[in-house]
């Protein structure tokens, strides 16, 4: 069965990880673990040093580019629609009584 690492969080600067079957996307782990707990089954199970690392950086980055995408989006949207137009979309503005 393949195997991916996913960053899900990162909590008072601890990373949190769980283990996900990257065909179906199915959490594999019952709650999220830190790296450190990741690295320590993977070992105890033969996987090498570099292969680690390489999975969790990949997780880190995934993360970080959802993370950022994430936040552009919100930015984004509030640079495009200012408060008073989206109300004027909304059939609200200056003259509210006009609204039925």
């Amino acid at each position: 069965m393949e195997i991916a690492i996913k960053k899900v969080a990162e909590r008072d600067g601890d990373e949190r990880f769980v283990l996900v079957n990257p065909t179906t996307r199915e959490v594999l782990t019952v709650h999220d673990v830190s790296a450190s707990t990741l690295r320590r089954f993977f070992q105890q199970r033969g996987a090498s040093e570099a292969l680690f690392d390489e999975c969790i950086e990949r997780a880190r980055a995934s993360y970080q580019d959802r993370s950022q995408h994430a936040a552009a989006a919100v930015s984004e949207a509030s640079d495009t629609i200012e408060d008073d137009e989206l109300l004027f979309d909304l059939g609200l503005g200056d003259n509210d009584a006009d609204v039925h």
